[in-house]
């Protein structure tokens, strides 16, 4: 295969910054996005990308900070920047129709869930482990201090959950070392419903199918309780598009690329950010399939 269906092409312009995945097979072919987590971009987008490209799609693999040239924090993220993504895919002559689907995991889950309550230009969101809030920007970040906005729109910050209130963060706590990561359930439990109705994230003006994914054993926050409450959302506003809630019981947060061998691992450990290694990836090849049949809509 072609190199640059394997690593992409770094793209660059005033208004856009990620990697593109060229579809294979004849086009024009429908355009996907897909964003990272809050590891920043790490590579197994970049590898869940070059899968999607190999069944027909041209993917955007958004870089909205921890890439070189972008921000190196999630903190004050204009929401347009995945508008302007969306746009930049459309445009290309080798990509069709008039909306692009996005594909989001964990913090790009919950982006992936704003973009499309807020742009026409996006239709099908699969959100993988996301939140049905908008969270605050993470200040376990060096630079980052507490309770300030992961997002922007028009300027102005989205109003958020305040975790800083009740989950006790420090960069110790990164979930990225080798301590446990910290549960961050309190920071839906403790609030009052007032504060949390105000942080969900208006899910039912999302113009398309939507697939949430989640992993019970999940150990970085509960996000089959917050897949559920998107869902909850959608049915009470009887949203017209299909959407559906994949949970798998054994798995945790690391729901992500599918047939990923690590032969580092053996299959029965648990996983860190919960669930057993077996269970992740039986539940990412599932996961994959599930996303495929709702992609194939666009």
């Amino acid at each position: 295969m072609n190199e640059r269906f394997l690593s992409g092409t770094t793209i660059r312009t005033e208004d856009v910054n990620g990697r593109l995945f060229q579809g294979l097979g004849d086009g024009p072919r429908p355009g996907v996005l897909v964003l990272h987590g809050a590891g920043g971009a790490r590579g197994y987008e970049q590898e869940y990308a070059a899968l999607l490209a190999e069944h027909g799609y041209t993917v955007l693999c958004v870089e909205y900070f921890g890439a070189s040239g972008v921000r190196d924090r999630l903190l004050e993220v204009p929401l347009e920047e995945f508008n302007h993504a969306a746009e930049w895919l459309l445009q290309r002559p080798d990509v069709s129709g008039d909306q692009v689907g996005v594909v989001g995991f964990s913090r790009g889950g919950e982006a992936s869930l704003l973009a499309g309550s807020t742009f026409d230009t996006i239709g099908c969101i699969i959100a993988y482990v996301p939140s049905c809030y908008v969270w605050p920007a993470p200040s376990w970040m060096d630079g980052v201090g507490e309770d300030q906005p992961t997002w922007l729109l028009d300027g102005e910050p989205l109003p958020h959950l305040h975790v800083d209130k009740y989950v006790d963060e420090s960069e110790e706590d990164e979930p990225f070392p080798d301590e446990e990561p910290i549960s961050s359930t309190p920071a839906i439990d403790q609030p009052t419903p007032k504060e949390r109705a105000r942080a969900e994230i208006p899910v039912e003006d999302i113009d398309g199918p939507v697939l949430l994914i989640s992993g019970e054993q999940d150990t970085i926050w509960p996000s089959t309780r917050m897949a559920e409450c998107a869902v909850e959302r959608l049915e009470k506003h009887e949203h017209p598009w299909q959407f559906e809630h994949c949970s798998f019981p054994e798995a945790g947060h690391a729901i992500r690329v599918p047939y990923r061998f690590n032969a580092d691992t053996s299959p029965a450990d648990t996983h860190r950010f919960g669930g057993t290694h077996a269970a992740n990836a039986r539940a990412s090849a599932r996961a994959w399939q599930a996303m495929l049949e709702y992609l194939d809509r666009l």
